[in-house]
């Protein structure tokens, strides 16, 4: 009987996600962050997620990127961003981001851990903040948050 009633929470559990709105399952993501490993990373694992992926060593490349595929027609619907780079930082991207496009999800990486929290400043534009080096799941978490926050029609 125990099986039978585990079976049937599977069932359900499966229903109600079966009945969620659909998520699209690729996404045009940009990456930026001052690492190339890190980027590297990042690109391959989100790559074989099946999303599309476009790299920006630095936030001022990353800044540039973003608002060159706005202008195009062709936005990204997530940004993923290093705080700490030099000359234009993680804080920077998320702002020019946000102020270009709100509804565009913003991920930012972060090394510094419980410091950022105590910045609220920094967490203004933010959608999550994971720790560096991210964890895939973790990522992928943070992306599925997003996509439940913004209405469908909106990506």
């Amino acid at each position: 009987m125990k099986g039978i009633h585990s079976a049937r929470k599977a069932d359900s559990a499966g229903a109600v996600r079966s009945e969620s709105p659909a998520v699209p399952k690729t996404l045009r993501i940009l990456i930026v962050d001052d690492d190339s490993a890190v980027l590297k990373s990042l690109h391959g694992a989100l790559t074989v997620d099946g999303h599309s992926i476009v790299s920006a060593s630095g936030g001022r490349m990353g800044i540039d990127e973003f608002r060159t595929a706005l202008a195009q027609g062709n936005p990204f619907a997530v940004v993923i961003t290093d705080l700490g780079m030099p000359h234009v930082d993680g804080r920077q991207v998320c702002a020019a981001v946000k102020n270009s496009a709100p509804d565009t999800i913003v991920i930012l990486l972060t090394g510094w851990g419980q410091r950022l929290v105590a910045d609220a400043g920094a967490l203004l534009h933010v959608d999550s903040v994971l720790s560096k080096p991210p964890k895939l799941r973790e990522l992928r978490e943070a992306l599925a948050r997003g996509l439940r926050i913004k209405p469908l029609g909106d990506r």
